[in-house]
């Protein structure tokens, strides 16, 4: 019996007494969970996490209604080369993503990484590539909160798909004012400079991910594939959990 098929027979052992035991709530929409170790959420709210899209372009920006490209492709100053994302910042994807963010919920990434790679595009992106980069936190925010998570969504991704993660060759060399609630404008010039390779022979003439949770106006993606590029990177793609509109 190898690890996964021992870890999913533990499961259902486990799963029922747990459910009388230490009875639980799915995070998302109240309803008891039937499936504790597979939570925070119930399995109707995980099938809900890859649900509504919306038109994107090639490099994952949202597009306006009858627009093929996005204003940064039609102008040739797209630093990514492509990127998708599993679905919308919202409803049952954006409470996994803060469960997995600010509550510590490190198990979530996994799931996640297990729906984002269900996708063609998302699976297409990391199969493709020569590795996997997670955005970087500053290390004053790592220490706060423990982990980053995007780290953790670079490790798994690296992990199921048989790519290498090449956690720490890129580095938040600023503290930057947290992102949320910035206009795009702020957003990048809180992010200009930001970001620096410190690894270069894992990216240099190679094809990589870039891995985030959020992907907003995309300012600190494209400091970060800047960073990446002028490393000598060939081609960056990002892979993120969700966008916003």
């Amino acid at each position: 019996m190898d690890l996964l098929t021992a870890t999913g027979a533990a499961r259902r052992l486990v799963d029922p007494i747990l459910t009388v035991v230490f009875p639980s709530a799915c995070a998302a929409c109240g309803r008891a969970l039937s499936r504790p170790t597979r939570g925070p959420l119930c399995e109707g709210c995980w099938d809900a996490v890859a649900g509504r899209g919306s038109p994107a372009c090639r490099c994952g920006l949202p597009l306006p209604p009858g627009k093929p490209r996005c204003g940064r492709c039609r102008r040739g100053r797209q630093p990514l080369a492509a990127g998708t994302s599993l679905g919308l910042y919202e409803g049952p994807l954006r409470v996994a993503i803060h469960e997995l963010k600010y509550r510590g919920r490190r198990r979530v990434a996994g799931r996640l990484v297990e729906k984002l790679l269900e996708q063609g595009s998302a699976r297409a992106l990391v199969e493709g590539c020569d590795v996997v980069v997670p955005v970087p936190l500053h290390p004053r925010r790592l220490r706060e909160r423990g982990y980053n998570q995007a780290s953790l969504l670079a490790r798994e991704l690296g992990r199921r798909a048989g790519r290498p993660c090449g956690e720490g060759a890129l580095v938040r060399r600023k503290d930057t004012t947290p992102q949320y609630g910035l206009s795009a404008a702020a957003r990048r010039r809180n992010v200009a400079g930001a970001f620096a390779v410190r690894r270069r022979g894992l990216v240099a003439g190679r094809v990589v991910t870039l891995v985030d949770d959020v992907f907003t106006t995309g300012a600190t993606a494209y400091a970060c594939a800047r960073a990446l590029r002028e490393a000598g990177a060939r081609e960056v793609r990002l892979l993120s959990l969700a966008r916003v509109l």
